[in-house]
Formats: C-alpha cells, structure tokens, sequence
C-alpha cells in the first residue's frame, strides 16, 4: 500500500501515533515547542545567583562601575552613582529574564553583557588594561622586575612562586607566573562584601602591561 493510500486510510482529522494530526492537506504537530526564556538561555553564571546579599550588592555596582556609560544609555538614566546603579542594573536584568530570547535578541545580548558573572579577563579589558599574551616575550620581564622591586613575599606566593627572591631566576619563575596567569586569567571575577578582588588585583599585577 503507497503512503498516501496509507494516511487517507486514517481518516482526515486521524491521530497519528507520532503525535500529529493529519488533515486533507497538513500535518500538524499536537504540542507546539514552548518559547525559551531568557534566563534559560544563559549559559553564564547570573549575577542574581549570589546568596549574599551584601556580596551580591558590590557585585551590581562593580558590574555598574565597569561600563558605567553604557549601562546609564542603556537604561536611559544619566543621574546614576554607583550605588544606585548597581540597583538600577539589578531591576533591569531581572525584568527581561521571563522575555522570548528568540523574540528579544537586542534584550538577550545585553543580558549576556551586563547580568552574568564575567571573567577577570573581561574584567581587564573594560578597565581598558591588556593582559601579556603567554606566547609573546613582550612585557613579562618589565611586569616581573617591578614586581622584585617591591621585595614581598606575599606577592611571590600569590602567583604560585614558593621560594624568596633570587637573582638569575627571572626565567625559571616566569615559567610559572605566565601559567598562573593562563590558569587564572578565566576564572570568574568575583568581587568580596569589601566590593575587592584578590584575584583580580594579582592577574592585574602580574599578567597585564599595566603591571610594569
């Protein structure tokens, strides 16, 4: 029996047992696909996420602070300081997150700019400072020497360097400081209750031109 002798066997209006209905002319699916909200479409850690409301709040306004000029455009408010624009942005990102991603793309990718946990390199590059690229000489040994003169342990430590000071050793530590660096450079920038970054004060120290 052909296929088209087949389905007129079912009956015009039939139930198909693959869950669509046959009409003289059309198939159509019983169930339609639901439209994906924003906030399932992220794929990055929401801002929104963080239990501490203290913590969550300095994460607003170093979001905020970040692209500040941009953000004011964006909401359409040019009077905002840190603080209120911290909480300006907050109320903005939780708004759009039940609108159709497909439906709002504009919405989506400032979402995706302005609502997530970005990395400490992002981070960098809205302070407009250049992270040292791992395969390129350039500016290592400038960022390390200012680094020795500041003669701290502390800072050693900090990028994985287990021993003092030495002399003749910049090749051998700096080895260890571009893998730090590559290591470190992705994670996600997270600020304390203090509104302060560790991570992201030792990248910048010891991984950006700016370093020098």
């Amino acid at each position: 029996m052909s296929l088209t002798k087949s389905l007129a066997a079912l009956g015009t209006g039939g139930t198909m047992a693959t869950g669509a209905y046959l009409t003289s002319d059309y198939w159509i699916p019983s169930k339609e696909k639901a439209p994906m909200s924003i906030r399932d479409s992220l794929k990055g850690t929401l801002i929104s996420s963080i239990s501490d409301s203290e913590v969550a709040k300095k994460q607003w306004e170093a979001e905020f602070d970040s692209a500040s000029d941009a953000i004011k455009t964006l909401l359409n408010k040019n009077d905002l300081t840190t603080e209120t624009g911290g909480k300006a942005l907050e109320s903005w990102c939780s708004l759009q997150m039940p609108l159709n991603s497909h439906e709002n793309q504009e919405v989506l990718a400032h979402v995706e700019k302005y609502c997530l946990i970005r990395s400490v390199s992002s981070q960098l590059s809205r302070k407009n400072k250049n992270l040292l690229k791992v395969d390129v000489v350039t500016g290592w040994s400038e960022t390390y020497q200012k680094r020795k003169q500041e003669q701290t342990a502390a800072n050693r430590v900090s990028v994985g360097l287990s021993d003092s000071w030495q002399e003749d050793k910049e090749a051998e530590d700096l080895v260890v400081i571009k893998k730090w660096c590559s290591d470190n450079s992705e994670k996600e920038f997270r600020v304390s209750n203090q509104g302060t970054s560790d991570l992201y004060d030792n990248v910048l120290k010891w991984c950006t031109k700016e370093g020098a």
